[in-house]
């Protein structure tokens, strides 16, 4: 079976995906879409397909199967809703979108039409992932314990990066995935209360306008309390996630998972590609008719994406939110 598949932004995590996806039997691409016409036409060299800059056009013109949509936060102009109108399948880079109203209004549309959809929240296909929590079946936790650590993208010359109203802030656009695991891991967040530091990157980037850092409380659905911090301040990158349990303590980071019961330590190791994974898994759901393997579908990265812009609704009333 061939599904024709159209991407929507043709930057650098489209070709991330695009690099995996010709490894995948039946995979044709049809359009390459970006408002940058000599990107789409780069990608089109190399993996096939027509070139467009509007993704309206494209649809019109081609027969597509299924859709990448791989655009900044603030370029989200109604791609997902042209593939729902259109019934196309889709799966989409995170964050999902940098206006909460806008998101729910999608995803009761994907819920109308009953369409497969995923989004880009890549660590949960990690084996060691699912391995975690079917240990954490059996135990008894109380905290966890996210972190996020990383430099200002690109120097500062990533501009839409180091803007509010185009990424969001570092939160949303980047630690989103720590949050996101988090909630894999853990369960669903019942409230949260965020404060924000800022005053030191502003100075050096010309258009920098986000928080240099944020940290935040957060209490689960199930009692369970954690908190998260991320910040532009570092040099370099390190993202962890620790949870504390009655005599153990668990440690994930990259591809490794330790676990340290006091009297004896365990360690794990991830061989795989989870993005790979990531996307065998939209292409056999949408080949199958059925969303069984996707692990992040927008409904549930909605979740996410509430917690994050839900932090900054925290900072601004100076008060615990409630999700």
């Amino acid at each position: 079976m061939e599904i024709k598949i159209g991407f929507i932004g043709c930057g650098g995590i489209a070709r991330a995906h695009m690099i995996r996806l010709v490894k995948i039997e039946g995979v044709k691409f049809v359009g390459m879409c970006d408002i940058n016409k000599d990107l789409a036409k780069e990608c089109s060299n190399i993996y096939g397909g027509n070139v467009y800059t509007d993704f309206k056009e494209m649809f019109e013109n081609e027969k597509i199967d299924a859709c990448y949509i791989c655009v900044p936060p603030f370029a989200h102009i109604g791609q997902e809703e042209e593939c729902i109108e259109r019934n196309i399948p889709f799966f989409i880079e995170k964050p999902i979108h940098l206006n909460l109203e806008k998101a729910e209004e999608i995803a009761e549309k994907i819920d109308r039409k009953n369409l497969i959809t995923s989004v880009g929240y890549v660590l949960r296909y990690f084996d060691i992932i699912e391995q975690l929590k079917k240990i954490l079946e059996k135990e008894k936790i109380g905290i966890v314990r996210g972190r996020y650590y990383g430099e200002v993208p690109g120097a500062g010359k990533k501009i839409w990066l180091i803007k509010k109203n185009m990424s969001g802030g570092q939160l949303i656009e980047q630690a989103t995935h720590t949050v996101d695991l988090m909630r894999y891991i853990v369960g669903d967040v019942k409230e949260i209360f965020a404060y924000k530091f800022e005053g030191i990157n502003n100075k050096i980037y010309k258009e920098y306008d986000v928080e240099d850092g944020l940290t935040m409380i957060l209490k689960f659905k199930n009692g369970i309390i954690g908190n998260l911090t991320c910040t532009w301040l570092w040099k370099g990158f390190e993202s962890d996630i620790e949870i504390v349990g009655k005599d153990v303590i668990f440690y994930y980071k990259g591809t490794t998972i330790e676990i340290n019961r006091g009297d004896r330590n365990e360690k794990y190791l991830s061989n795989i590609d989870p993005m790979y994974e990531e996307d065998l898994s939209f292409i056999k759901s949408i080949k199958e008719n059925d969303p069984k393997y996707i692990k992040s579908t927008y409904k549930d990265a909605l979740e996410t994406f509430k917690i994050t812009i839900k932090a900054h609704e925290s900072i601004e009333k100076n008060r615990p939110i409630e999700l």
